[in-house]
This record gives C-alpha cells, structure tokens and sequence, in this order.
C-alpha cells in the first residue's frame, strides 16, 4: 500500500495496482517550466524550483519515513516478532512522521512564499496535493491502527485481556515496593547437610509479582560452614519435575565452538554440586563435576577439607555441563564460608561482625532465553508440547509453542519491549534493603557475586561531604587474604564468581545526614558489544542502604583511619611465589579466543567440550609450581578448580595486582597476565573454563589431568615461607628475630 501511495504522490508510471483506499489526481508529468509560463522579471532566477519538484520536496518526508515504517513492519514480520511492538511505539511513530512531515509542510510554504515565481504556482493542483498529502497520511494511520488492532485481538485471545506489562504496570510496581528493608541473611547450616534442588520462588519487586527458578528453596540458598580439617557431607536432592537429559542435546561435535549456540543448552532439570573455591579432592563423590543426579535421584557428597586450608569466602552451585548458566546464574548458589583457625586473625579483625552480601544478578530476559532454548532441545516434536513450569510470573504470557512459525514463544514475545528487564542485583534474594551499622564501627562484609555472564561494580554514592562517609578496606578475595592487608579501595570489581572481604567502618556526615547508598553497575564484556549481545550494554542501579546510628564510644576520626596492617599465617599452598623458580617445562600458555572456538587453549591444544568428556590438555605433575601466561582474559573471565593461582604480572588495572590470589579473574585493563600455581596434594582432573556461565555451555572448559602420587606437596614451599604450614594450624605467626648486625 505504502508504495502505491508514493507511486500515485509522485506521478511516477508503475505496473503496481492503483490504490483504493486514497483517491489521488494523476500528477502532471514533471518538466523545467516554459520561458512563457515565467515573466522577464524572472528570467534571472534560472534556479528556481519547478512545481511538480517543489510538490515531491513536501512528501519526501512522509515517503521517506513511512518506507522505514515498512522496512521496520517487514523486518518484524521476517523474524516472527511484529506483534512484539507496542501499541505505543507504533503510534508513537505514526505521530513522529505526521509532525515531520507538517514541518516540511511549513518550512516548503515559507520557501515558496520568498520564491520569485510564486506567482505562478497552479492553485488547483496545489489544492489536489494538497488533499493527497493529507489522504495518504490518514490512510498511513489507519493501516496501521488496522494492524495493531488486529493483533491486538490475537493477544487477547491467546493470553486474556491483561496481555503483557506496560510502562504504567512497572511503575506501579516498582511505587509500591517496600523498600529498605533491613538485609536478612539466609540460614547457617553445618555439615551433614541436605541440599534440595526445586522450584524456588524469585521475588521480583521491581516488575511486581514473582518468577519461579531453580534453587535450593530460597535465593540464595542456606549459608554452609566448614571448619579446616572437618569432612562437609552434604546429601544433594534433585526434585525438579521430569526432563531429557544429554539425550536432548540435538548437536554434533562440529556444531560446536560458536557464540551464542542454542543447541548447546539443554538437560536443565538434570544436576550436580560444585564447592567453588575450595582447595578439595575432584574425584569421586568430592568436587567432581562430572557427577550427574537426574530428577528424582539423589547422591550424597563427601568432601575432606584438608587441615591446612585457609579460612575464607567461597560459595557452591550447580555445575552439570550445558545447564549451569541457567541453574547457577538463576539462582541455584550459596555461600560456603570455611571458619578462621582461632587465633589466626588479628583481634580487631575478628572481633568484627559479619555481613553477608550475597550478590545475585537477576537476568530475566537471559534467563527466559535460557529456558526458551533449553525447551527447544528438549520438546517433544511428536505432540509439539514442551512441559514448562519456570521462568513464570503472572504479569507476563505463558510459554506457548507457535505452530505457525515452529518455534516457542517467550512470554509472548513480550521481551522485545524490555519493560522493567534491566538486570537488577538483589542482596541476600531482597530488593534494595537496608544495612544498619554502628557510627564508626568496623564491619566485615563477605561479597559473593553469582550471575550468568556480566560483572559488576560495587561503589558509594551520593554527597561525600553530606551523607555519611563509608571506609573499605580489602581484607581477602576470592577466600584468600591479601599478603598484606588491608587495601583501601573504592570501588569492588566483581565478575561471577567472585568474593571479596572487605572492612567497613562508616560516620555521619557533616549534616548529621544518617544514611548513604551503595549503587551497582552491571557491565557486559567487549566481546558482547555487538548484534550478538543479548544483554545491556551498562545497568546502573542502587543496591542498598547504609544506615548509620549513634555509637556510645563514636569518634568523628574512626572510619577515616586505616586500620592497621596485617599479614596472616598462610598454609604452604598459598606460599608467595614471586620468587620461586620454575621449571622450564612448568612453563605454559593458556589461550581463551575472543569469539571463536568457544575452548580453552594450552599450549595451542584444546577441544570444544560437548556432553562427551574430551581427551585432557595436558598431564602435569603434582607438587610442583606452574607459571603460565593468560591470553583473552578480558573477554573471557578464567576459572580454576581445585588450585588457586597467584598473579605474577597484569598491566594497568585498578584492581588486579601482582601478589594477589585468584580462582576467578577478568582484569580491565588488559586481556593478558601471568600467574602461578602451587599444584598441592590433589590429582586427577582440573577444571579451566570461562566463567561466562553461558559460554561454559557452549563449550568453552576444559581440564588438566595432575599425575603422581596423592598429597605430594611442593618442597620449595617452605624456604619461601619458613612459618607456612602443611597441618594442623600451629597458631599466629612468630615474631622473626632481628639481625645480628643490629
């Protein structure tokens, strides 16, 4: 229609069918004007404008925009997805084009009117445009409001009068949350323990009512504690509802290695359990990720947590193969926190309370999405039934198979509009609460940060003169103690996986003002700034509250003093190795490619891991130290099982340094680093993946396969480190004696 409407506006011959809905004059052919038809006091202006040309000038802008209009309409019709724009968009664009086009209108009258040939203009033919130009523009309308009503009327069908959220339902949504609410913290259990994975209930306030995911009974799940030495025995329940396992997958190995394949998504209600960050045991009935418990089984782990291991931060969550991006980063993770040998810390850092910060990034677009392709694998084409009963909420569609176009829709494609879909980072499972300290007191905050794929970063906000002043000072990431410690920072740059310890002291601002926001900003990677990328861009938000109270012994210059600094007794496998020599043959490189293969490289060797175990990168020896050099790390956050690693070298990032130990790490400021490993005790596989949980799925893991004798320890260890430790923690650090030269 749209092109019959130029056709006939323009005069232009065309074999098109004649428009019946406007009635439009032919238009005259378009010639230079005669010398008879402009009067001598004209002949100068050999510039001027004929008026069949100056009649097109006035619809360009309505042709123009309502081809895009149809471009936009034909596009969405390609890809299933025209009923996905909004009433509101639509009419939004119709009023775009009416006011352009009126613009152009009345900027082409005032031209004309200054025009030496004004004159001559023909009024019954400009009266005909005239009428055309209108006609078309209410014919553009009425097409369009025709289509919209006509879907209209599908969705009120298919989905009943509320049909998906709109603006107005967000708002109000968010304006009747309860916010700052003071922080709960989720239950503390202690070995044995019995982990069962449900349907757990996903509050989200911001969009109003609530999602169903799969956890462990709430999100986040029971807090495990474990002391050093102690056997954590934790019976691990799979209740979800029925669903195809590895069978589903419907890929080859050659499909394999791509960004973003859907067909690597699949036996999401089959699991496992991972102890993320423990220094443990990958065989057996331990941290094996090759463990599988379908639904309706259950297994029981038993992990020995050696006596020597650090007290620290870690955090557990699903880890079976092409299910862990929809499981862990939905919400199916907890804390673990293993216990401070006593006396093991300096007083003033024991005698801290403890906060725990569970960080959970709720991704619902990428979860719908997760679910959506994990569906597809695993439908039954025979009935074209896909049983779903996650990922709901009752503002939003059910889940339905699209016969038309063979495909499931997500929430009635309702995700397009992106109405309250921004991903928000709840603390301990609540919205936005509050945390009440004590003026001036220190505090211990244990971060954990679990989320599909982005990372984030943690910062104050507001009037630092006014509001009241927060102190952190970095104890420990990723469940082991700085060198030397604490570090002031200003900002925690987390990615999955991450922890971080941090002392927080606070004091009213000048105003008395008693209470201060920590804000967040989800950040998606480089490698996902593209047409690929399904999340945004940059999401910045508030996170919580600090609320500051009178403290009897408040001192105005607590919070602004550092505390003091402290270097802990560190078991033998987390000896500094910045000095150790290492073998020419321990030397590696470790590759993670920016797009393409989704793998992990050692040495150049790796394969693409599908729901086949593939061969090992490598063997390498127990009890000795590995150097290797990372490549691709700040696309691809990289993970380590079973053993730490030390940065050796990172460049310009604010906070990766050398000396600091990870298991997970994606620095800003480069993709490249070196990094040491004390391979300690444990043989068999170790895992290395990127910790993007979605591109894991893809494929993009792989492992080493230690070799020797079980529990050999690097000797080097303690000439490095004469006070380190491979028992039973002997007790604090001894006071080294002076030199004899003083």
């Amino acid at each position: 229609k749209i092109w019959a409407l130029a056709a006939a506006c323009l005069g232009t011959q065309s074999a098109m069918p004649p428009v019946k809905e406007v009635e439009l004059e032919e238009a005259q052919p378009c010639h230079s004007p005669a010398t008879s038809d402009v009067d001598s006091t004209a002949s100068s202006s050999a510039s001027l404008v004929p008026p069949c040309l100056r009649q097109r000038r006035r619809l360009v802008a309505v042709i123009a925009a309502a081809l895009l209009v149809a471009a936009a309409v034909g596009v969405g019709a390609a890809v299933g997805s025209w009923k996905s724009l909004s009433v509101r968009r639509v009419r939004g664009a119709i009023a775009e084009l009416q006011l352009k086009a009126s613009d152009t209108h009345q900027k082409d009258r005032e031209s004309k009117s200054a025009s030496a040939g004004e004159e001559h203009r023909d009024s019954a033919k400009e009266a005909n445009l005239e009428d055309a130009y209108a006609a078309a523009a209410d014919q553009l309308t009425k097409t369009a409001e025709e289509i919209l009503a006509e879907h209209h009327a599908e969705d009120v069908d298919r989905y009943g009068p509320a049909g998906a959220p709109t603006e107005d339902d967000v708002k109000a949504a968010k304006a009747a949350v309860p916010k700052y609410r003071e922080l709960q913290e989720p239950k503390v259990l202690r070995s044995p323990i019995t982990l069962t994975m449900q349907a757990t209930k996903l509050p989200t306030p911001w969009i109003g009512g609530h999602f169903f995911t799969r956890g462990y009974g709430s999100i986040p799940g029971p807090t495990i504690r474990v002391k050093p030495g102690e056997t954590l025995r934790v019976t691990l329940k799979n209740e979800l509802g029925p669903g195809p396992g590895y069978e589903s997958c419907a890929f080859e190995q050659s499909d394999l290695g791509w960004f973003m394949n859907t067909a690597t998504i699949c036996a999401l209600n089959h699991t496992n359990l991972h102890t993320h960050g423990l220094h443990v045991s990958s065989r057996g009935s331990a941290d094996n990720i090759l463990n599988h418990v379908k639904p309706g089984e259950s297994m029981t782990l038993t992990i020995k947590v050696p006596d020597n291991h650090m007290g620290g931060t870690h955090w557990y969550h699903p880890h079976l193969h092409h299910a862990t991006a929809a499981q862990a980063g939905g919400g199916a993770h907890g804390a673990l926190i293993v216990d401070d040998p006593y006396a093991s810390l300096p007083d003033f850092v024991e005698s801290m309370p403890e906060k725990l910060m569970f960080l959970s990034l709720v991704n619902i677009p990428k979860s719908m999405r997760l679910e959506a392709w994990g569906l597809k694998t695993g439908l039954n084409t025979s009935t074209k039934v896909a049983e779903q009963h996650l990922w709901k909420n009752p503002k939003y569609p059910e889940w339905e198979w699209d016969e038309k176009h063979g495909h499931i829709l997500e929430h009635g494609n309702s995700l397009i509009s992106g109405l309250g879909m921004d991903p928000v980072l709840v603390v301990n499972g609540q919205y936005r609460p509050r945390v009440t300290l004590e003026d001036g007191r220190w505090y211990r905050f244990r971060f954990v940060f679990a989320a599909i794929e982005q990372r984030v970063e943690i910062f104050q906000e507001g009037d630092l003169i006014q509001a009241p002043y927060c102190n952190f000072q970095l104890l420990a990431k990723d469940g082991i103690y700085l060198h030397t410690a604490p570090r002031a920072v200003q900002r925690l740059y987390l990615v999955s996986g991450s922890r971080a310890d941090v002392a927080v002291s606070c004091t009213r601002g000048v105003a008395w003002k008693d209470e201060v926001r920590v804000d967040f900003s989800a950040k998606w990677q480089p490698m996902g700034s593209g047409a690929q990328a399904t999340t945004f861009e940059e999401t910045t938000g508030e996170m919580l509250k600090i609320k500051v109270k009178p403290s009897s012994d408040w001192s105005p210059l607590a919070p602004l003093l550092s505390l003091p600094r402290f270097s802990v007794r560190r078991p033998c496998y987390l000896a500094d190795l910045r000095w150790a020599r290492v073998q020419r043959s321990n030397m590696h490189t470790v590759d993670l490619p920016q797009l393409y293969p989704m793998t992990v490289k050692f040495d150049d060797k790796g394969h693409v891991w599908g729901h086949e175990v593939p061969p090992p990168m490598a063997n390498i020896p127990v009890g000795q130290v590995q150097e290797w050099t990372l490549s691709g790390i700040r696309y691809h956050p990289f993970h380590l099982h079973v053993n730490p690693y030390q940065i050796v070298q990172v460049w310009n990032d604010p906070y990766y340094f050398p000396g600091d130990w990870h298991d997970t790490m994606l620095p800003t400021g480069s993709a490249n680093a070196v990094v040491r490993l004390n391979v300690d005790s444990f043989t068999g596989k170790m895992i290395a993946h990127c910790h993007l949980l979605e591109h894991e799925d893809n494929g993009m893991m792989g492992y080493l396969n230690i070799t020797g004798e079980e529990g050999t320890t690097w000797p080097g260890a303690q000439k490095l480190d004469w006070q380190c430790y491979n028992g039973v923690f002997p007790g604090p650090p001894a006071a080294r004696a002076p030199p004899i030269w003083r």
